[in-house]
């Protein structure tokens, strides 16, 4: 424990004298490996935490936290969850089930976490800490816990018990070709069935079993039934896949993913040391500074249509991790206006020369007073197909519609109204009104009508009369 805090601040002495990040590597020893991941209000530095899960071969760790915030649309439909209010009270409620998800405070929650990892490591005495596995092509989840961590002052604790995090999707991306367009479940899918064409190949050293190849399919029937927007769910995913990455070359590893040996020595090379990712998360909150002073320029970006949008997030966060913001823009518009705009951003490699254009003119037409903020040009089928889609959801019956997120109100002409009498289909029709049927004439016209009567003794005494006079005594 003694040395791995020295090498931490060896490695920090070494960042601040040479002012480029080192990578700090962990020192060999046994780790514990844990999968390791979370449910969030948006993808943002300044969201929250609604499900914190952690995921072992022997134990796992779930816990939702009540946030302070609601999801965002984008995180209720990845998630199947949101925040509802009863009175003065606030829950959240699962979309699928319908029913009230118990839930926790965030730093009740994170206690409970760090009590887990301590009984987790104490189980295994030898082990000299424990690494978190987590599975993202964007770093993020560790972002947001340390995040959480250091607003309640438990960093310490944690560093005391986790040595590093790491990242499985560059063991998938050094392992496979073309991982970026493969989600979770889907890589597991598709390892899954390279797994199984191997088992199936004649081999002399390593024979397979049909009983082998059974499980292999029930697992697999089993893990498609389960929900991957749960973080639960794909804490296990991200487990698996890095164990099955690992073992991709070797077709002849044991089916039991206790055995994680192999899995720590493909690893290891990604690792790095706590300490750097507190130091990153310091530039990415520098980053997110930088992205807010770009909304004014955007802002007609984001009242468009989602492709705009989602381009507007990813340009404010090019230009801030390239050290760009709405400041230092506007000095060299001043200085040397388009000119020095085109010059500053032909240093960005990750932009497209369309792209640099665009962003060029949206500059200049923004620090300009004498012309016009440019806005986003919108295809107009996509608007009209909007309206028309919408325009039918009115026409259909919304008032069938009822449960949450479908309590809508009626039309006042499909209201009936109770002050006035409906009119006959008759009279719609424009035909001739008809005569009721119980007039005074037709009463008259009757030759017998059977009446019945009770006294004050309360003995019934029924008679017959030929008529029914008009104003009746008794």
């Amino acid at each position: 424990m003694v040395a791995n805090k020295v090498d931490f601040a060896a490695a920090d002495q070494s960042t601040a004298v040479s002012g480029v990040a080192i990578k700090d590597e962990l020192p060999k020893g046994d780790y514990i490996l844990v999968a390791i991941d979370i449910d969030t209000t948006g993808r943002r530095l300044i969201d929250e935490i609604v499900q914190l899960a952690a995921y072992t071969p022997t134990d796992h760790f779930e816990q939702y936290i009540m946030p302070y915030m609601n999801l965002n649309p984008a995180a209720r439909q990845r998630h199947q969850v949101r925040v509802i209010s009863i009175g003065f009270f606030r829950m959240l409620k699962s979309m699928q089930t319908y029913k009230i998800i118990k839930s926790k405070s965030e730093v009740a929650a994170l206690k409970d976490f760090l009590d887990w990892l301590d009984q987790l490591k104490l189980k295994n005495p030898n082990a000299n800490g424990i690494v978190l596995l987590y599975h993202e092509e964007r770093k993020f989840i560790p972002y947001m816990i340390l995040q959480s961590l250091v607003k309640y002052g438990m960093l310490e604790r944690f560093s005391k018990t986790v040595k590093s995090f790491v990242n499985s999707f560059k063991l998938a991306k050094s392992s496979m070709a073309d991982t970026k367009h493969h989600s979770l479940r889907s890589l597991s899918k598709l390892l899954s069935r390279a797994k199984e064409d191997n088992a199936l190949k004649p081999d002399s050293n390593c024979i397979s079993s049909s009983s082998s190849n059974g499980a292999i399919k029930n697992r697999l029937q089993r893990d498609r039934g389960d929900f991957d927007g749960s973080a639960s769910v794909r804490a296990k995913l991200a487990f698996n896949v890095a164990l099955k990455l690992s073992n991709l070359m070797d077709s002849c590893v044991p089916e039991s993913s206790d055995d994680s040996g192999n899995l720590f020595n493909a690893l290891k090379p990604y690792t790095e040391a706590i300490s750097s990712d507190v130091d990153e998360l310091d530039t990415q909150n520098v980053h997110l500074e930088r992205q807010n002073s770009f909304r004014p320029v955007f802002l007609h970006y984001f009242k468009t249509t989602l492709y705009h949008r989602v381009r507007a997030v990813k340009f404010r966060i090019v230009l801030a991790e390239n050290g760009f913001d709405l400041t230092t823009f506007r000095d060299i518009w001043t200085d040397k206006h388009s000119e020095g705009l085109h010059a500053a951003l032909q240093g960005i490699d990750s932009l497209k020369a369309e792209d640099k254009c665009e962003l060029v003119g949206l500059l200049d037409s923004f620090f300009d007073p004498n012309k016009t903020t440019i806005k986003p040009i919108v295809k107009p089928g996509t608007i009209r197909r909007r309206h028309k889609r919408n325009s039918l959801k009115h026409k259909s019956g919304a008032g069938d519609e009822i449960g949450a997120g479908g309590d809508k109100s009626q039309s006042v002409s499909s209201v009936p109204d109770s002050t006035t009498k409906t009119p006959p289909s008759s009279l719609r029709n424009g035909s001739r009104p008809q005569r009721k049927r119980n007039s005074r004439a037709s009463l008259n016209n009757n030759s017998e009508v059977k009446i019945t009567e009770s006294d004050s003794t309360g003995i019934s005494v029924s008679g017959t009369q030929q008529q029914i006079p008009i104003a009746a005594t008794n």
